[in-house]
């Protein structure tokens, strides 16, 4: 018995839907329930009927919020669930976080259709999954977040346009590296960071990066290119560049290391192209020189600071002048809500039906003289515009509050009777209104004024 109520629950758990003979199950499924930020998550969307499926399953568009999600293929299979045989799609994704913390696989709901047991002719089903929560790990302490992959393999490379073994001031040499990763997507590679070398000035490149994906497998390659301009002779060391990576595969952190090199620049006698050159470097890398770069304020021009400025202020001017108005305008309102009516009655619908019988016929009071101070009594409005239930449950109202009785009143017809008093109240007031402005404007045109007569 046990064990039939444990089927039950994970058929439940699962998303079983029940109709007509029909049983389809929706779930999703993950190979783990954390990762490092760019840590590819296996998702599998799993969708079985107990018969078929006689068009496509519509998944629709699956994103993640804080993660990357990559369509790889779907693959036909049959289950047993309970005993019984199913068949159906698992579709396969990987997820790849790009933040620190928890992040969810929202619930799916998935279009499919599929016939009843017997039948051949399709049927239109809405299946839903459940939510996946995975927990996101951030870089660990000690590791530079600018220099952060998680890969399966990281091969890299590193090429020159021209040889290092003879290089004069005023030669340009371009510098290429390129990187191949396993396991993840061209948006994870980190960018080169370029060491500033005393004696030569170094112009990056509009790096390539790309995305490969089978129906299996997924990698990313990156290449970064920068210009270096010799201008000083001698010898010139250009520092190794490290590369780490953690292999999700065996748990491990490693290193691919560019060995450092150092390059002899020999003199070069003619060195008045060397201004020329530079400029052209600066131009293709959209470098603006610190002689030529604009004075800022905060990262503005002065012109866009001074006009902010002078906005913020009118801004605060305004304010200053409008809030008072607002708040003397709000508190006269909420004092005259407060005077109200209307809400006297709120707060005697919100008394009827307690205990404090004394407390609710004195709210009858104050509810009435806001209503009409001309009516004399409760009593006197009920007979007027009221019934004999609503006159029975006032009476008995009054009944409870003189013996101490502590037994409930019947709150829900009492409030419904009141208000219907209340309505008829209303309307009766408003027909006389209206009777009464159509006399005044008939009076005055029988009996014009001076200022009112006609030619």
């Amino acid at each position: 018995m046990v064990a039939k109520f444990k089927i039950i629950a994970v058929l439940f758990m699962l998303g079983i839907n029940f109709g007509y003979g029909q049983q389809l199950i929706s779930y999703v499924s993950i190979n783990h329930n954390d990762a490092y930020i760019g840590q590819p998550v296996q998702m599998t969307v799993s969708v079985y009927s107990n018969t078929w499926f006689t068009s496509g399953i519509d998944v629709g568009n699956i994103q993640v919020e804080g993660a990357l999600t990559v369509y790889f293929r779907s693959v036909s299979n049959t289950r047993t669930f309970s005993g019984k045989q199913f068949s159906g799609v698992d579709f396969i994704y990987n997820i790849f976080p790009t933040q620190e913390g928890v992040i969810t696989i929202p619930e799916l709901s998935i279009h499919v259709e599929s016939p009843k047991p017997g039948g051949y002719q399709g049927v239109k089903h809405i299946v839903h999954t459940k939510p996946k929560p995975i927990t996101v790990k951030g870089v660990p302490p000690g590791y530079n977040p600018n220099n952060w992959l998680v890969s399966s393999t990281l091969n890299v490379n590193e090429k020159w346009n021209i040889s290092t073994k003879k290089v004069k001031v005023g030669d340009v040499l371009q510098r290429s590296i390129y990187r191949t990763a396993s396991g993840t997507l061209g948006e994870f590679i980190p960018a080169v960071v370029w060491d500033s070398i005393s004696g030569v000035s170094i112009y990056p490149k509009r790096p390539a990066v790309n995305t490969n994906k089978t129906k299996t497998y997924v990698s990313a390659n990156r290449t970064d290119g920068a210009n270096y301009l010799f201008e000083k002779e001698g010898d010139v060391t250009l520092p190794s560049i490290e590369f780490v990576y953690w292999n999700y595969n065996t748990r491990k952190f490693y290193k691919k290391v560019i060995d450092s090199l150092t390059i002899h620049v020999e003199a070069n006698p003619d060195l008045s192209m060397l201004a020329g050159i530079k400029k052209q470097l600066e131009a293709e890398a959209g470098v603006v020189p610190d002689e030529e770069q604009p004075f800022l304020i905060l990262g503005l021009t002065v012109k866009i600071f001074v006009q902010y400025l002078i906005l913020g202020i009118l801004v605060l001017y305004v304010l200053y002048k409008l809030l008072p108005w607002l708040f003397r305008k709000g508190l006269k309102g909420y004092k005259k809500y407060h005077d109200s009516e209307h809400y006297a009655f709120k707060n005697l619908e919100h008394v009827i039906g307690g205990s404090d019988y004394y407390k609710s016929l004195n709210q009858f009071k104050i509810w009435l003289l806001k209503l009409n101070p001309d009516i004399p009594s409760m009593q006197a409005f009920i007979t007027i515009y009221g019934n004999e239930t609503l006159q029975k449950e006032y009476k008995n109202l009054e009944e409870k509050a003189i013996s101490h009785s502590t037994s409930s009143l019947n709150s829900r017809v009492f409030k419904s009777e009141l208000k219907q008093a209340r309505d008829r109240y209303l309307k009766r007031e408003d027909l006389l209104k209206a009777e009464t402005e159509k006399r005044d404007v008939t009076t005055r045109w029988l009996n014009p004024t001076s200022s009112e007569k006609r030619f």
